[in-house]
């Protein structure tokens, strides 16, 4: 079975247009959170709720399901109490728990993200000129050469060039 150019195109034009019409559904929803709330802050104390009521429901049943699974903690009688099976179920469990939080946070910061976007700082970039940006990132480097514990090449000598630039960069 080959496929056509035709379906090629069609398949691609479909999910650039899906595309398209998910952002502007993100957009939609960013401004009437924003509307809603206010503030970032606002939204940040009712998070959990926003989750459970705006998220939850839309992320699927399989997360809503792992979410709602009850476990016993790690560590606890009960969780000492699993034979070799429960203890594999136990960890399956636990780990849909945890993606499911992880879905349903990344929904959030995106909702959040549309809602109530960064605004970009461009004045330490304007304001700091190519010396001292070279000056604070050799120094970084030569920070973190003087912490490292274990490394695969010659620290003093990365040191001693790192400091050489330096003394370049600084004529």
């Amino acid at each position: 079975m080959s496929t056509s150019y035709e379906s090629v195109i069609k398949s691609v034009a479909n999910a650039v247009s899906t595309d398209i019409n998910a952002v502007n559904k993100w957009q939609l929803a960013g401004v009437t959170v924003a509307e809603f709330y206010g503030s970032e802050t606002a939204l940040d104390e009712v998070k959990a709720q926003f989750i459970a009521d705006a998220i939850l429901p839309a992320i699927g049943k399989h997360h809503v399901n792992a979410l709602n699974k009850e476990l016993p903690r790690k560590g606890s009688k009960e969780y000492k109490e699993l034979d070799t099976a429960g203890l594999s179920s136990w960890e399956d469990a636990n780990k849909a728990k945890k993606d499911a939080r992880a879905v349903a946070h990344t929904m959030f910061n995106r909702v959040k993200g549309y809602a109530f976007p960064a605004i970009k700082d461009d004045t330490e970039s304007t304001t700091k000129d190519l010396k001292t940006k070279i000056n604070e990132t050799i120094a970084n480097l030569v920070k973190a050469c003087q912490k490292a514990e274990e490394a695969t090449f010659d620290i003093t000598s990365v040191i001693g060039a790192l400091e050489n630039v330096l003394t370049v960069v600084n004529k």
